[in-house]
């Protein structure tokens, strides 16, 4: 096996060809489709309190050519740091984020792993690491250094391959190899010639990006991409002392304990179809967060909008909007009747003041993070 170094310099090399993605750089994004994004609204969320306005710090740990602008979109006053081992990459994320006018964003070329020596001292209420640590042969090492670049409270989202679902993907990408093909257009040609039954042509079909050089590039000729089955990744969260607190790929429960049940039972069964995005926080902070996890059950709290949501409701008399699902489910539309319900919330409202047929209303735009919820006395 190469060694850790010349993985990376692979890699880096890979996207200095194959920037990714490269998106149109008019590409742009609906305000309310970052909702997730917010960190306002996850820090409440998770912690039960409200952020001071000059301490919101974000990291894109493996920014890629694209999340910085969705980022931005999402967090305007918060200061962004975006890293990437590639220089190609941090280029077109720059120019297509302050093309949309967005320029809370600083762009540092460096990698994960390295990245506590970087920044010192400075630590972040959200790290971003999607899509990235698969690319990384010492994940263990590189969530570690996650770990020691969060703050108390904060949280990591994380993206992996599961092995199910990229099964046939892996197959190919070791056809390939063994036939030594190293160039999209030679793919492109055995993908043309392919029958309609091949499962080479079925695998390039079912994948979007496969549409464009840069992703299917991604795919299936990228220096390293590993797969992992939920035992590895919960293993590897471990030894960084993370653990999961929400799962959100596409159909996930909201108990994360029942999650990785279900996960497992589908893995065992060979019906595993979604890779694995989860929410990860320090298990330092563990009993912080039950401990507002058992408050917001019993005692009153404050309810407001996530400041995303908030600023798409002006759109609302002209056109009903559903924001794309970043939670796992299916949201809940946006329409006139629906703002009206939630322009209540633009000033902090006591859970105590609502009906109970009020309250049931609201709870799925809360657990939607279209509401926030945060302690009365902010001491959580």
């Amino acid at each position: 096996m190469a060694s850790p170094t010349s993985v990376q310099q692979a890699v880096k090399t890979h996207y200095e060809k194959y920037v990714y993605p490269r998106f149109p750089l008019l590409t742009s994004v609906r305000l309310c489709d970052t909702y997730a994004l917010n960190l306002d609204a996850l820090w409440a969320r998770l912690n039960g309190q409200k952020l001071e306005p000059r301490d919101r710090q974000i990291l894109l740990a493996g920014c890629g050519a694209f999340s910085p602008y969705p980022t931005a979109v999402a967090n305007p006053r918060a200061k962004i740091t975006a890293l990437d081992l590639s220089k190609a990459n941090l280029a077109r994320a720059k120019f297509h984020t302050r093309l949309h006018l967005h320029f809370n964003a600083r762009f540092i070329e460096g990698d994960l792993i390295d990245a506590p020596a970087l920044f010192g001292e400075k630590r972040f209420h959200f790290i971003d690491c999607y899509g990235v640590l698969h690319h990384i042969p010492d994940a263990v090492s590189a969530l570690q250094a996650m770990h020691s670049l969060l703050k108390p409270g904060a949280v990591a989202r994380i993206m992996v391959y599961s092995a199910g679902t990229r099964r046939s993907v892996q197959a190919a990408r070791t056809a390939l190899r063994l036939l030594r093909v190293e160039d999209v257009s030679t793919i492109r040609r055995l993908h043309r010639k392919a029958g309609a039954d091949s499962r080479f042509k079925a695998c390039i079909d079912s994948n979007y990006e496969a549409g464009f050089d840069w992703g299917l590039a991604d795919m299936l000729l990228h220096p390293y991409a590993k797969t992992y089955r939920l035992d590895e990744l919960l293993d590897s969260l471990a030894q960084a002392r993370l653990e999961p607190i929400l799962f959100i790929h596409p159909n996930a429960l909201p108990d994360p304990d029942r999650e990785i049940a279900r996960l497992g039972d589908l893995e065992r069964s060979h019906r595993l179809n979604i890779n694995f995005i989860l929410l990860a926080g320090r298990v330092e902070d563990s009993e912080m967060r039950s401990i507002w996890n058992r408050r917001k059950a019993s005692e009153d709290t404050f309810i407001t909008l996530n400041p995303v949501i908030q600023k798409s409701l002006p759109l609302l008399p002209f056109k009903r909007l559903k924001p794309s699902p970043k939670l796992g489910f299916e949201n809940p539309p946006l329409d006139f009747k629906t703002g009206r319900l939630l322009s209540r919330f633009k000033h902090l409202v006591r859970k105590s003041s609502l009906e109970p047929v009020q309250w049931g209303t609201v709870q799925p735009h809360l657990q939607a993070l279209f509401l926030t919820e945060t302690a009365i006395d902010q001491s959580v």
